[in-house]
């Protein structure tokens, strides 16, 4: 079905802007709110979407706007962020119709995020549409067009491997503890330093529902307020070697020059946990972890090349998942042309109705004076059918070439303008 969408896009991504350029157009919650309003005063406009994340800034426009109608709006949204970068063709992208929608659904599913298959941008447009619909600044053709791409991801990462296995190092290390261990429920992790990089990790496990977080570093301090963040407990480097015996994983990612960790300190504490493995992740550059407790019994060291690699054949498999997300976001859009060409039949129906009874009414009332009384009724039923029989014939023209895209688009043109019915 080709029927004519009228839904515009005008944005700007990680794929086209570097991040500088970025963060000048990003909306904050509040100027979503504003933007939204703003563009419902001051254009003809159904309804109006804004998605603003790290990555994007997208502004979803419901209304039949033609290629002339674009370049004021997109002067407006310079006016509102005081730049100039919605008007700059390297930077900023317009679709229109099905390819909007399409763009839509692939936001949605995370296949235009730059790490594909991302499970936090189907979150963010939630709130986004959240955002517009509590303010009214949606319609249905935007309501529609969220639902339908909710029900795309919903099927994209349950049909396919797309959010499937770890692409950042510090989950990677997450993932590989979960499958050294049955479970982490019952497991302690001890973190050596208190940067992003241990940050991350530390968030990861918790979310994993690790039993318990021992964070060590060289400042107890950052320590401290690390552990405050993640429910853990905070130690200095020098504790370290009194919570090896209770540690089953240690990651470590300090600036240090030296070692934090050697076999000669780890591997006393091995006789005391025959058959309990201790799993250890390096992402430090100089290496915290000493090389040659890989060749323990029981230990299991990764190292940053190590989980590269995991990373890198993730995004690999993700990446192969890519032809199959597309086909189940093509089979979308068409339900969702296929909705929109059976509510564009609905609508004009609906108004065809109401205005033959307009007519109707109006002559009968004109009339009225010189119609007999007892005849009254036959000619109110009388009047009606025949509003119903001509009515009938339109419909089912519509019906006949739903599927026939250019009949179909001729018809609801000719009927708009024969009646005067607007769009």
């Amino acid at each position: 079905m080709n029927t004519h969408i009228p839904l515009t896009l005008i944005g700007i991504s990680h794929k086209t802007a570097p991040v500088e350029i970025r963060e000048k157009i990003a909306f904050a919650k509040d100027e979503q709110i504003a933007v939204q309003k703003s563009l419902l005063n001051a254009f003809d406009l159904k309804g109006v979407l804004t998605v603003s994340t790290c990555n994007r800034t997208e502004v979803y426009l419901s209304g039949d706007l033609t290629p002339e109608e674009i370049p004021p709006i997109r002067e407006h949204l310079n006016t509102f962020k005081q730049s100039t970068i919605f008007t700059h063709p390297q930077y900023i992208y317009v679709f229109q119709g099905k390819e909007a929608v399409h763009h839509f659904f692939e936001v949605a599913s995370g296949l235009d995020s730059q790490v594909i298959g991302e499970p936090q941008i189907t979150a963010q447009v939630k709130e986004a549409y959240q955002l517009a619909h509590e303010i009214h600044a949606t319609d249905a053709l935007l309501n529609k067009l969220f639902s339908f791409g909710l029900q795309a991801q919903k099927h994209v990462r349950s049909e396919t491997f797309l959010s499937d296995g770890a692409v950042s190092v510090s989950f990677a290390g997450v993932e590989l503890a979960r499958k050294i261990f049955t479970g982490l429920a019952d497991r302690t992790v001890l973190l050596i330093g208190a940067g992003e990089t241990a940050e991350l990790a530390a968030g990861h496990f918790l979310d994993k529902g690790v039993g318990r977080i021992l964070i060590a570093n060289r400042t107890f301090e950052k320590a401290a307020e690390l552990a405050e963040r993640f429910k853990g407990e905070a130690f200095s480097l020098d504790e370290i070697p009194s919570l090896l015996a209770q540690t089953d994983i240690i990651i470590s990612a300090t600036s240090a020059t030296d070692y934090v960790l050697t076999r000669e300190m780890v591997e006393p504490h091995l006789k005391n946990r025959p058959y309990n493995p201790l799993f250890l992740i390096d992402l430090a550059i100089p290496r915290d972890l000493d090389p040659e407790m890989d060749a323990l019994d029981n230990v299991y060291l990764y190292n940053l090349d190590d989980l590269n690699e995991v990373v890198k054949m993730n995004l690999g498999r993700r990446k192969q998942e890519i032809p199959k997300a597309q086909k189940i976001i093509t089979e979308y859009v068409k339900q969702f042309t296929d909705w929109l060409s059976t509510h564009a039949s609905s609508q004009i129906i609906h108004r065809l109705k109401h205005y033959f009874e307009e007519l109707r009414l109006a002559e009968l009332k004109r009339l009225n004076s010189r119609l007999p009384e007892d005849g009254k009724e036959q000619i109110e039923y009388l009047t009606e059918s025949l509003m119903n029989k001509i009515l009938h014939q339109h419909i089912q023209l519509l019906k006949k070439n739903i599927r026939n895209p250019e009949l179909y688009e001729q018809y609801l043109e000719f009927l708009h303008e024969l009646y005067e019915i607007e769009k």
